[in-house]
Order: structure tokens, then sequence, then C-alpha cells
């Protein structure tokens, strides 16, 4: 695992990086420049053409109701060729558009089948990377487990630290409480496969389906959903993805703040160079709000969030930046903590949606650990 767990990351890294450099090729540029053009004057004639063609329709009824037969002949003819020479229109600018993009069309095809390749490249080595480490992995825990059973050592207070506290199970999810510096679910290197996902995989029957539909920062505590059928993935997703689960979360502040209650709205992007740092850029930024209140106030606040978005980092973000709480999370060292602490002290208190079958109302919630 050490020897090719470089290659494969450096191979990864280069799939990567070549198909950012296939999205940001000129010619495709150019091509996706053009036909946004010719989309928006093709959106442009529709909308002239539609209140014609309203305009005819009116016309046209009045036509039939005013004029004698010999006129109305006429006016209808009239119309009939005004609505001739709107499809004319619309089909030369269509044939413009097509001879325009033509030359270049061949060229991004090629391109995007390369993107295509690369992609499938890219998944497969990374999906088979990630199942090997965790084979390994689970069978590294299968092993010392069978070796403290055999040394006649007390294994109970190993399986307690590796045992999940679960909240919630059925046959289409799991809601466990995770604890601060455990990942949600693996990394891409060895030493990152202890994850909530990996310890689940250990604790339950070999070949269950998991799947995260959302996730806790490592440093991170709390409640986290999981799937247990590609059905119940689907449906949890789509209410994250909708906005249809309620979320709160508890911290401490590293210093007062002014506002007892409101609403934080920055746009967080996360940059290559820095990462998993995120940062607010208004130009490449992802919209982000979060709403707050005050439980307790003093030299280090403690608050409540109600995050109304999911980005990356964003409540320790909007609780950093002076153009939101201006107070980092204390223990936060990677949003300029005051000073250094055990843990971050940010918790996933409470989670609530509707069970990805039945449509119940569900609610979970786990006491603040500090």
């Amino acid at each position: 695992m050490a020897l090719a767990e470089p290659q494969i990351l450096s191979k990864l890294s280069w799939l990567k990086q070549r198909i950012v450099t296939l999205h940001q090729s000129p010619k495709r540029s150019t091509y996706e420049q053009m036909s946004r053009q010719y989309a928006d004057q093709l959106k442009q004639l529709a909308d002239s053409h539609r209140q014609r063609k309203q305009q005819r329709d009116r016309q046209r009824l009045h036509s039939h109701n005013h004029l004698p037969e010999t006129e109305l002949k006429k006016s209808l003819l009239i119309l009939q060729q005004q609505s001739q020479q709107d499809g004319i229109e619309r089909r030369q600018l269509k044939q413009n558009r097509d001879r325009a993009l033509e030359p270049i069309a061949q060229e991004v095809s090629e391109v995007e089948q390369q993107i295509r390749e690369l992609k499938r490249q890219y998944t497969t080595l990374s999906q088979n990377w990630q199942a090997l480490m965790q084979q390994v992995y689970l069978a590294t825990l299968a092993s010392k487990e069978q070796h403290l059973k055999l040394e006649d050592v007390d294994r109970n207070l190993w399986q307690e630290e590796c045992r999940l506290s679960i909240l919630y199970q059925d046959e289409h999810l799991i809601v466990v409480e995770k604890p601060a510096g455990l990942l949600s679910v693996p990394g891409r290197r060895y030493t990152l496969q202890d994850s909530v996902l990996s310890r689940l995989c250990y604790q339950l029957p070999k070949g269950s389906f998991l799947a995260a539909v959302h996730r806790l920062d490592q440093a991170t505590s709390g409640v986290l959903a999981i799937a247990r059928s590609p059905q119940s993935h689907k449906a949890l997703s789509q209410q994250f993805a909708q906005r249809q689960v309620h979320k709160t979360y508890e911290a401490i502040l590293s210093r007062p703040i002014n506002n007892i209650s409101g609403t934080i709205s920055l746009p967080l992007w996360g940059d290559p160079e820095t990462r998993p740092r995120q940062i607010v850029d208004t130009q490449k930024g992802k919209p982000s709000q979060t709403e707050f209140r005050m439980i307790s106030n003093g030299e280090q606040p403690r608050i409540q969030f109600v995050p109304q978005t999911g980005r990356t980092h964003q409540l320790r973000v909007h609780a950093a930046h002076p153009n939101g709480l201006n107070s980092p999370i204390l223990g936060d060292c990677l949003y300029k903590g005051l000073k250094p602490e055990k843990r971050l002290h940010l918790h996933a208190a409470s989670l609530e949606f509707q069970h990805p079958i039945t449509k119940t109302p569900l609610r979970f919630s786990s006491a603040v650990p500090f």
C-alpha cells in the first residue's frame, strides 16, 4: 500500500489536471461563448415572435368580427405571410448559428470525448483504489480483534473505542453520533481510512450498503445520517439538495460579538492553492447563508447556527470572517482561532428530515459535549 499510494495519487492528480486543462481549452471556450450568444439571440427572437403572434391573433379575431368577406381574405393572407416570415427569420438565424459553429464543432466534440474518457479513467481508478484501501483497513481491524482474542486480552475497551453510538437504524438508514476528530468518509490516503463509514462497515454485516448523504468536518462532532440502500440514498440526497432538511449546530466563539441574532450571507469559494480552506470571493464564490442566535453572552459566547446552505466550512467561515461574526469558533486554528484548544467547539446538535421511504418526520439530537 505504501509503495502504490504515491503512484496512484500522482496518476489521479494528473488525470484531474488534464481534465481541467481540456475544460479550459480555447476552442471549447470559444464554442461555448458563441453557443450562448446564439442561444440569447434565439430567445430574444422567440420573445419577439411571440408578441407578434399575439398581435396577429388579436388582428385575426378583429378581422373575423368586422371585415366583409373580401377584405377578410386579404387580411388573413397578410397575417399568414407575416407568420411565414417569422419562420423564415428563425430558420435563417439557426442556419447562421450552424455555419458559425460547424468549423470548430468537430474539434470540440473530440475534446469532449477526451474529457469523458479521462473522467471514466479517474472514476474507475479512484473507486478501485478506495475499495482496496477499505479492504486492507477492515482486514487490519479484524486481525487486531483476533489477536486480542488469542492473547486473552480484554477487547471490550478496544471495541468501545471503535464502535459508534447509533441513534437510530433500520433497513433504510442509520443515524450516528460522530465524535470530533473522526472523518465522515474515508480519505484518499491509507492513513485516512478510519471514518464513520469505515467503522460502520466493520460493525454491520459484511456487504451492507452504506453511503453518506451529508458530511461533518473531521473536527466537528454530532448527528450524521447514512443511507443503507440506493433508494434511500437518492431520496435523502434530494431532501438535502432541495433544502428540506433542518439542521442546528451549537458553537462557542473565541471572542464577544455585537449581535444577538441575524443572518450571515457570504459567497464562499475553495481556493485550490489553500485547500481545504475556504475564502470569501464575490466573483467565484457560491452563495451561503446561515441564521444565528446567541444562547449565552460573555467573552466566549455560545451560539446556535442554523445553516440554510451546506458549503464546506460554511459555519467556520461565517463565524470568523469580518463580514460575518468576526469571531472564530473556539479551537479553530484554520480560521485564526486565538489559541490552541483540545478540539473545535462546533457540534451538530440536531437533524430533522423525512424518512426516505415511509415519509415519517424524524428528528435526532445529540447532547453538546462542551
